[in-house]
């Protein structure tokens, strides 16, 4: 080893391969299989990590050359790792596939899938991202198929903690723009945890247009905002019980209509009514208009104090996205009857 000379920088196998770091990112990208591997780089600190033998079984299992390192490579590791912790492990290997879609179209619950409709995409990218329309998900006998779409996060630690919580509640896949969106860049991997090889994520080019087709396939779009500070209790006229139930405080979320500020009945579930796109917006300046106007709904969150008495009126995204997330994928306590439901 010693003889060997030292490269100023890891070689590329492929000018579009990346070098994914960390423990946990790389042991992911191991399990998940989802890109092509081509070289393992472990430092005699990663051969001392308690899981080193389980992450080089996985990389034999998967045919990745693996090369031991010391000392001398651990400037280039660092500069691979832009400087952040990678455990003794970095991993060359093709891009995280991100197909683009145009729309989602069918789903079922009965059969756990739902189907998109791919754009054009290169040759090269198709290699990459391959060309698969049909998605399984866990229906568990009772729930239609969550996508969350995630536009205008310009951090990648946002949006890699986004893809953590959304993997671990349950979301059944993700959907970023392809611009004015944070790249899913080593950064956002690490911060993922490993999340981001695990859970379908869909590219957009025309999120505007791919809403429009999407709720013309039956999914149902529900935008993340603030609740209004002066909304009053709607009035109902189909019974005192709905009226009461429209002023229920024991829920943690507030669903509206997007065109007004009406409430929806407080035991509302999206998951048992419709194929659902949650979307989340940049912080502080929240959803695109061109974005809000495509939704059939409104949810927010509602705030544990009654007043804000020091200016901190909202969540982080990631915060927020991980409360909506787990809220929706709640089983409902009451089956509503067909003529009950939503749309």
């Amino acid at each position: 080893m010693f003889g060997i000379a030292v490269p100023e920088t890891l070689p590329y196998t492929t000018a579009a391969s990346e070098f994914l770091y960390g423990y946990q990112t790389v042991i992911a990208a191991l399990k998940a299989g989802r890109r092509r591997l081509y070289k393992l780089y472990v430092h005699e600190r990663g051969q001392n990590h308690e899981g080193a033998s389980l992450l080089l079984a996985r990389a034999k299992i998967a045919n990745v050359k693996i090369q031991e390192v010391d000392d001398r490579y651990l400037r280039i590791m660092d500069k691979a790792s832009s400087g952040r912790p990678h455990n003794g492990f970095i991993l060359e290997a093709s891009p995280l596939p991100r197909p683009p879609i145009t729309k989602l179209a069918s789903s079922s619950k009965a059969n756990g899938d739902f189907v998109v409709s791919l754009d054009r995409q290169s040759r090269e990218d198709a290699q990459i991202n391959g060309t698969q329309t049909r998605y399984a998900y866990r229906s568990s006998g009772w729930r239609h198929p969550l996508l969350l779409y995630v536009d205008g996060v310009l951090d990648e630690g946002n949006l890699g903690a986004i893809a953590r919580s959304a993997y671990f509640l349950g979301v059944d896949a993700i959907a970023t723009p392809s611009r004015q969106s944070a790249p899913w860049s080593s950064i956002a991997l690490k911060a993922s945890a490993g999340a981001a090889e695990a859970v379908p994520i869909f590219t957009v080019n025309k999120p505007a247009d791919f809403l429009v087709e999407s709720a013309r396939e039956g999914w149902r779009i529900y935008a993340s905002d603030a609740i209004p500070p002066n909304e009053q209790p709607t009035t109902s006229t189909v019974s005192s019980e709905a009226a009461q139930k429209d002023v229920d405080t024991s829920s943690k979320l507030v669903f509206t209509y997007a065109r007004s500020a009406k409430r929806i009945p407080a035991d509302h579930c999206p998951l048992d009514v419709h194929p659902t796109i949650l979307m989340m917006g940049a912080e502080g300046e929240g959803l695109r208009g061109s974005l809000l106007n495509q939704a059939h709904f409104k949810v927010g969150i509602r705030a544990g104090r009654e007043k804000d008495e020091v200016g901190v009126d909202s969540l982080n995204v990631s915060v927020a996205a991980s409360l909506l997330c787990y809220e929706f994928l709640q089983k409902p306590k009451v089956v509503r009857k067909p003529g009950e439901l939503l749309f």
